[in-house]
């Protein structure tokens, strides 16, 4: 019997960070004998200190490149475990510092990691037997620290939310744009929450003079009193859905289906949304983000929260998905295609 321990920001009820979860584990069951392997999850309570019960130590997906959990994973190589980094990615980078690092003049990324802690992630790459990130701003900002010749072992597979499964979807589509809302306790570009949410309750009014209705959707129960705050300010019950229910993935794709497109803060509600079928409008509120779209090959959706032009730039977005809907479609699912047995690779290729 092999353990493994997948680490992951799981147990609180984040359903984007949940399903990442979920796909690890489907994944091994699709994979692997599951009689020879006992998977931990790091749910609150796992202590991430003691490692000696683990065979392997998987960083699983999610913002996850951060010195603490490379500290874990460091622990872990020097106990003799090998370590497996599955689609995670870096956040946390200052707005300045992600417009200098997509034009390739970001020199230094010591805001973010002392010079200890690129030792850590070094001697990681190093020595992890397998090494996938989510995004290439992910791999430009550890090239920035290791080099591009110690980085080369670093590999962009995308994000296992790539790997979510086509739900049976039987929804007509409607004029209906849904939206995604909720906080980040303030910690986003612009640094103002409230100036995104009015600028969103201004970008709904239009949509709804131009026919659409708009249905208010959440993905985590800390966002629910946001949603129901921009439903009040839309002010506008016969043209808004407010859904406040927590719904597991398939479910949510098959509400979402019915919509033309979505406008989305949390990162992996536009996962859900694309494997919907439904052009998906982000949020661009941190690194993350905009590391997610490079990926994928659709910058062009991003709307940044520190915008000047915040509802007129959604709006120029809702007018691309009208006009592009199928291409948008079309490159994503041609993403998911180029990424899914990268992703999988993991599993079929011998590393746990």
């Amino acid at each position: 019997m092999k353990n493994l321990l997948y680490i992951g920001w799981i147990g609180f009820n984040n359903l984007g960070d949940e399903l990442l979860w979920n796909i690890f584990k489907e994944k091994c069951g699709e994979f692997l004998d599951v009689k020879e392997f006992e998977i931990t999850p790091s749910v609150p309570g796992v202590d991430l200190k003691s490692l000696e019960k683990y065979d392997m130590v998987i960083l699983g997906g999610g913002s996850l490149l951060l010195p603490g959990y490379l500290q874990i994973l460091q622990k872990a190589l020097h106990q003799g475990k090998p370590v497996a980094i599955w689609g995670s990615g870096i956040d946390w980078i200052e707005k300045k510092n992600l417009d200098l690092l997509e034009n390739n003049q970001l020199k230094s990324m010591e805001q973010n990691f002392k010079q200890k802690d690129v030792e850590v992630l070094e001697e990681v790459i190093e020595k992890a037997s397998f090494v996938g990130v989510r995004g290439p701003l992910t791999k430009k900002a550890i090239e920035i620290m290791l080099g591009t010749e110690k980085a080369k072992k670093v590999k962009i597979i995308g994000d296992p939310g790539l790997l979510l499964k086509k739900p049976n979807l039987t929804n007509k589509k409607e004029k209906i744009i849904g939206i995604n809302w909720g906080t980040t306790f303030n910690r986003l570009y612009g640094g103002n929450e409230a100036k995104v949410e009015d600028q969103l309750v201004m970008a709904a009014k239009e949509l709804i003079k131009s026919g659409y209705k708009i249905m208010i959707y959440t993905v985590w129960g800390n966002d629910i009193p946001h949603c129901e705050r921009l439903y009040k300010k839309i002010n506008d019950s016969q043209n808004v859905i407010l859904d406040k229910n927590l719904y597991k993935e398939k479910k949510l794709m098959e509400k979402l289906s019915q919509c033309m497109g979505t406008i989305n803060f949390k990162l992996h509600a536009n996962y859900l949304s694309f494997t919907a079928n439904v052009p998906a409008i982000a949020l661009g509120y941190r690194f993350k983000v905009f590391d997610n779209a490079a990926s994928l090959g659709l910058q062009h959706l991003v709307v940044s929260t520190d915008s000047q032009q915040l509802t007129k730039e959604i709006l120029e977005r809702v007018a691309i998905i009208e006009k592009d809907e199928a291409k948008i479609i079309e490159q994503y699912t041609a993403t998911k295609k180029e990424y899914s047995p990268l992703l999988e690779s993991l599993f079929t290729n011998g590393y746990l």
